[in-house]
Formats: structure tokens, sequence, C-alpha cells
């Protein structure tokens, strides 16, 4: 009896356990009963916060993250938002810089937040990427390289060979090309699909009849893929002098006969020859032209050049129609010279219809040199 009121007076003198002097703010078990510690329901509140209901920014704000040897940006972030059932994406953004030192950019992003990490690998990128995304989020200032390394070293061991270095085959492919004399290599989007904010490209790489095809969320990552697949293949079996020369022979003649092909029309055409009836009426219209001498024709036959800027071609020639009584016509043609440039004819209803073309870079380029060319026609042919 003596030993049990001497344990009742030792619990009535216990000291009582404040909230703030707590470890666990968690509920205790006494005599088989849930009872909650001696403490005001604000201190409580105040205390007992669940990481789900927190904002990701308050979670790492209150974890107080650094970049110890031990735990990685991607690793932190990852821990971070698993917890409420999201998953960062990390998309291969650019890659940059000379052959030997390629720089890679990551960008990561989840909901509506991202950043971009840069790195001289594709691990130590996505690492940069998270670690900015964290100092977004928490707004702190960006460490330096040499805490981040340290994170890389110690957690992540040599990188695998997805992640080497791809280099530049862009250069290299066109280096090959060039240093072995062939047709530079052609690049052509073939195919996107996809959500605009996931799209895929397909590119094709051709060098002489070889083709390559690679794939990519960006069209930059498409291109070196498939210049890389192509750079592989010529290098692993390279064309021997039998083939490249049956190649070379086939893509000269294709493109003599593409050349031939643009005239084939024009030469089997049947055009009428110039008989004496219509050289006579020719003769006549230049005649008829001289006699009837007007201001227009006087201003044509008084310029010295007609390619002058302050020289309205195309106002001159109308000026001459409209004294003369002849209407000025003008044709745009639909195909392009061979050269790339507009072209455009002038018809001159004269008898018999006199006809000149005219080039240019533009539309309206082609328009002022075929009303300069037939201003050329007329000022030869009234010349006295």
């Amino acid at each position: 009896m003596k030993e049990l009121k001497m344990k009742d007076l030792s619990l009535k003198d216990e000291p009582t356990v404040h909230a703030e002097d707590q470890i666990s703010t968690f509920p205790q078990r006494r005599k088989g009963k849930y009872t909650r510690p001696q403490q005001s329901p604000v201190a409580v509140d105040a205390l007992i916060v669940p990481a789900e209901t927190q904002t990701i920014e308050e979670a790492l704000k209150s974890q107080e993250i650094s970049y110890m040897p031990m735990k990685t940006p991607v690793s932190i972030l990852q821990e971070l938002l698993s917890r409420r059932g999201i998953t960062p994406t990390y998309e291969l953004v650019q890659i940059e810089g000379a052959i030997h030192e390629p720089t890679f950019r990551y960008r990561v992003s989840y909901n509506d937040k991202d950043a971009m990490g840069a790195g001289r690998s594709k691990k130590e990128a996505k690492h940069a990427a998270a670690k900015a995304l964290i100092d977004k989020l928490t707004g702190q200032a960006s460490l330096g390289a040499e805490q981040i390394e340290i994170a890389l070293e110690s957690s992540l061991g040599p990188g695998s060979f997805d992640d080497k270095a791809m280099g530049n085959p862009i250069g290299w492919l066109q280096e090959m090309c060039m240093s072995r004399r062939w047709p530079p290599p052609t690049y052509e989007t073939e195919m996107e699909v996809g959500l605009p904010h996931e799209r895929q490209f397909t590119i094709a790489c051709t060098v002489l009849k070889y083709r390559e095809v690679g794939q990519g969320k960006s069209k930059k990552i498409a291109k070196r893929i498939a210049a890389h697949k192509m750079w592989t293949r010529l290098q692993d079996n390279p064309p021997d002098a039998a083939q490249l020369n049956q190649v070379i022979d086939e893509e000269a003649t294709e493109e003599i006969n593409q050349k031939l092909n643009r005239y084939v029309d024009l030469k089997d055409a049947h055009i009428p020859s110039l008989t004496n009836q219509h050289s006579f009426k020719v003769a006549q219209f230049h005649k008829s032209l001289k006699a009837t001498f007007g201001k227009a024709l006087s201003k044509l036959q008084a310029t010295a050049s007609l390619s002058s800027a302050d020289i309205n071609c195309i106002q001159l020639l109308q000026d001459i129609a409209t004294e003369h009584q002849f209407d000025v016509t003008y044709v745009e043609v639909e195909e392009k010279t061979y050269s790339d440039s507009f072209q455009c004819l002038v018809q001159l209803s004269t008898l018999p219809v006199a006809v000149c073309q005219g080039s240019g870079k533009t539309r309206n380029d082609a328009k002022i040199a075929s009303a300069r060319n037939a201003l050329e026609y007329l000022k030869i042919m009234t010349k006295k």
C-alpha cells in the first residue's frame, strides 16, 4: 500500500508537459484510451500541418532543403511531387556548342511551373534544371556549380551510353560529304504529330541515294538524330567506287532530264513562221507610228536610259498606247523562271500583236520589267 501511495504521489508531483516542450503533437495512449496533451487548441492547430495541405513552395521552405552529397536536386523534386501525385517532366530542348564540348539544355516542368538547366552531360543538365526549379519555388539564389557537382559525383555513377555526348553529327556529316566531294546532305520534315506541348517531329536525311529518319521532341533534335544515323551508316558501310559512280551518274542524268522536260512542250509546239504578208503588216505599223509622232513617243525617244528609277515605265507605256490608240494587257505567268524569278508578259494590241516578257524578284518587278522591254522595243522600231 505504501509503495502504491508513493507512486500516486510521484504522478501528482510530475510537472505538466506543455505543447511547445513536446516532441510529438499526436495523441498519446493512457490506460487504453487516447487523450490529448494539455495544450491550447490554437497551439495544436499551429503545430499540426499535414504535408498534403501545404503548397509545394511551403513544403520546400519548411524542409530547409540544401544540396547535400546524398540528396540530388532531381531526387528532392521527385520525392516532393510524388507525394502529391505529380510527376515532373524533363525535356531535352537543345544541344549546342563545339563538337568536343557539347552543352545540353533541359526543361523540367509540372502543371504551370517550369525551369531550364544546362550541363556538359544530360544528367548534369537535368539536375541543373531541377535545381533551378527548386530555387524558383523557394525564392533562393542559385548555388554554385561546385555544390551541384558534389551531389552529382556522389550520387550518380558513370554516365550510361545513352547519356554520352552525341557531339555534332550535322557538322560531321557535312564535313564527310565535302571531303569526299559528294552532294551536301538534304533534310526534309516528313511529319509533325502530337499535342502542341508534346510535339513529335520526323525528319529525313538524304545523302546520295541513302536515306535515314530521325524523330524527336523538336526539329533540331530530330535533325541531329537523322544526321547521326546517316553518319554512322556511311562510316560503317561506305559505298565503294563502283556504287558511288553509279549513284552520281544517275543523279546527273536525272537533273539533265528535269531541265529537258521544262522545254519539251516548247520543242514539240508548232509555231508558224513569219510570212511576207506578216512582214508587210509589221512594217506598216511601224511606219504609221513614225508618221503620227506624239508627245509620249517623243518623250520615249528623248529618254537616255529606261533603267532610271525616275522613269515610270508602266505609265509611259500606257501614255503611248492612249496616244496611238492600242491596248496594253499584262499577263502574269504562274511558273517561275529557272532562276526562281517571277514572270510577266505584256501584250500590245497592235497589228500584228506584239508581246514582251519581263522577270523580277517580285510580281510587280516582273511587270515593270515587261513594260520596260516593251518601251525598248517601241524605241528601237520608231527611231528616225
